[in-house]
């Protein structure tokens, strides 16, 4: 038994010496890679400490010594642009060949659910994704991880652009390079780094939070806690399911209470979508909601969707009795949820939607963040909004648990994205970034106007470039259109977006007029990926006369009863889609505002109303969703602005 106990061990230590001896590399310098022209290309990887790894690439010839850590990391001298598919040779006392290699232009794309909406989610995303054969561009695909400190490496490979693998690309990003390579005719490659849901905090370097108390500070977890995201998810599980109240199920005698001819006379008003704790009801466990709709006989037996949005915690749904869903959220609030209702339950007239939501601990019910996610649809364009008033009742009534402090949502760690989505490639050589993200911040304006600027500057500097182009898009329009002028909700998080225009070499693509009222996740990324490029064909590469944005608000003066608006980037002069603006509003001093009339004079916009005889404040497009038709000539739309402050 010793014996056989100590060849194992021999055994075992020289297969861990071959293995840690063995040169290696992150997994960005990998089949199908594009490198960066036109700069110095870092290369590194591990291998035995002091031993001598050489790179041999488009005739160059370097090497290096790894360091008692067994890392080693060499120059390449700038390399030219090219399409040829090449070799690059890695030896040490073992060998590398990393094929099919471009050199070309190389972005970073990051941020949330917007960027990584995928081409198969976009407007016309079949005829998209045939389209999409151009092989010179190619995506690296990041593992969504988390980790407690910075990375040196992550899981992810090289995927070249053709219609068999273009449908998960980032349709953001995909159109933002397609934009590049038509027009350049250079190998693009994006790096592709997002995940739904994230806030910006989660992809800031510790020590930018550490610097400012007033931004949120990095998780107050042990790093075993979160050392990937199947451990973290699993270790909040774990806690939420210690405190939480327990599901046993349907009690027999509420079966009923998804069947249509359901006496509902007792049942209370519910104003979805809401959570339970909004509207009275200080329970935790198990209610009902009900309501009736009138369908059209056009869709009686069709399949349709029934979407409920982001539910807390748990449901089952159900359609004229029928379940036609279920979901055990695991404790993910921002899970939507999306059932197929089929055709046999569907009929004309009359029709019932039931859900029965388990709430287990903290905040239950349709989750608020979102108000406008609940509809029927029948896959052909018609959509039946549920929104609005429902029935509900209780049917079990726990006391109220409060969920545990500390634990934020696997999306919303403070610092984890960054460490293992973004640290990896701090070394590797970029043109410059692009960015969609804010829906996660939208609450937290004020703290945006601070963490956005302070992450673009981080980043940049662990690239060692304070120049590298940062382009994002501004927040789009979502939700209901407000029928008076409003306090405007998304609007104040757009303002601190375009602040953020105030660094050197930032863009920002105005995306007000591309949103959807009842989807945050608007289908037309086309002009979403154009409008970024637009920033990079002029600073980038050297288009000088084409227009990057829609007009910005640069100044005001009051005139008698008016007020007049001078703006910038006219891009061939200002102009009024359908031929009146719409959008603005006006107040006195105190703030009251009103809607305006306005026209176009030159290179401002002239506001007044007669309501107003003093004017003093001035808003545009200051709402979720406004009706705002001012664009330049160019076809860009003007960014929501007001000439009042907090």
């Amino acid at each position: 038994m010793e014996t056989v106990f100590r060849i194992g061990l021999v055994i075992g230590m020289f297969v861990c010496g071959r293995l840690c001896a063995d040169v290696r590399m992150p997994s960005v310098f990998s089949d199908n890679m594009v490198l960066q022209r036109d700069r110095p290309v870092t290369v590194r990887g591990w291998a035995e400490p002091s031993e001598k790894v050489t790179v041999e690439f488009a005739g160059q010839r370097k090497e290096a010594v790894a360091d008692q850590a067994g890392r080693w990391s060499l120059a390449l001298e700038p390399l030219r642009q090219s399409a040829e598919e090449r070799e690059m040779r890695v030896t040490g006392k073992n060998a590398l060949v990393i094929k099919n290699v471009l050199v070309g232009d190389v972005w970073l794309a990051s941020g949330q659910s917007n960027m990584a909406m995928t081409l198969m989610q976009v407007a016309d995303s079949a005829a998209e994704i045939k389209a999409a054969d151009y092989p010179a561009m190619r995506f690296f695909m990041v593992k969504t991880e988390v980790a407690p400190s910075p990375k040196e490496d992550c899981k992810g490979e090289w995927r070249i652009c053709t219609p068999d693998k273009a449908e998960v690309f980032s349709a953001a990003a995909y159109f933002f390079a397609r934009e590049l390579h038509q027009k350049y005719r250079l190998p693009m490659g994006i790096i592709n780094s997002a995940v739904g849901a994230s806030p910006c905090q989660a992809w800031t370097p510790a020590e930018v939070l550490l610097a400012d108390k007033s931004l949120p500070q990095p998780a107050e977890l042990a790093p075993e806690h979160y050392a990937d995201m199947k451990t973290y998810v699993a270790f909040r599980n774990a806690t939420y399911d210690r405190h939480a109240c327990v599901d046993t199920g349907v009690k027999p005698e509420c079966l009923a209470w998804s069947k249509p001819e359901l006496d509902t006379s007792d049942w209370r008003d519910f104003a979805a979508p809401g959570s339970i704790e909004s509207q009275g009801l200080a329970i935790d466990g198990a209610v009902w909601f009900r309501k009736e709709v009138e369908l059209p006989a056009s869709w009686a037996g069709r399949n349709l969707t029934l979407s409920l949005g982001p539910i807390s915690d748990n449901d089952i749904a159900y359609v004229n009795g029928e379940k036609v869903g279920a979901t055990e959220s695991n404790w993910r609030v921002w899970l939507f949820r999306s059932y197929p209702v089929p055709a046999a339950c569907v009929k004309a007239g009359k029709n019932v939607i039931a859900v029965r939501i388990f709430d287990r601990m903290g905040q239950g019910g349709f989750y608020p963040p979102y108000p406008d996610p609940l509809k029927l649809s029948d896959g052909r364009g018609n959509e039946l909004n549920l929104s609005g008033t429902w029935k509900c009742k209780v049917e079990r009534a726990e006391k109220p648990v409060p969920a545990p402090v500390g634990l934020p949502e696997p999306t919303g760690i403070p610092t984890a994205f960054y460490n293992a989505m973004i640290a990896p490639f701090t070394r590797y050589s970029l043109s410059g970034f692009i960015w969609y993200q804010g829906e996660g911040n939208a609450g937290e304006a004020k703290q945006h106007d601070t963490l956005f600027p302070a992450m673009i500057e981080a980043w940049r500097g662990l690239w060692a470039d304070g120049n590298l182009p940062f382009y994002f898009v501004q927040l789009a329009s979502f939700r209901e259109r407000d029928a008076q002028p409003s306090e405007g909700g998304w609007a104040r998080l757009r303002e601190s977006q375009l602040k953020t225009l105030a660094l050197r070499n930032t863009g920002m693509a105005v995306a007000i007029d591309i949103g959807e009222a009842g989807d945050i996740h608007p289908k037309n990324k086309q002009d979403v990926g154009k409008r970024l490029a637009r920033w990079a064909m002029r600073d980038c590469y050297g288009d000088k006369d084409i227009a990057v944005s829609g007009p910005l608000a640069a100044g005001h003066t009051v005139e008698g009863d008016k007020i007049r608006i001078r703006f910038t980037h006219l891009g061939g002069g200002l102009t009024a889609k359908g031929g009146v603006l719409k959008g603005f509003a006006i107040a006195a001093a105190d703030k009251k505002f009103v809607w305006a009339q306005a026209v176009v004079e030159g290179d401002s916009v002239v506001v007044w109303s007669n309501a107003i005889k003093t004017p003093v404040h001035v808003r545009y497009a200051w709402a979720n969703n406004p009706e705002c038709t001012l664009y330049n000539a160019a076809g860009l739309p003007a960014s929501p602005f007001r000439t009042d402050t907090d």
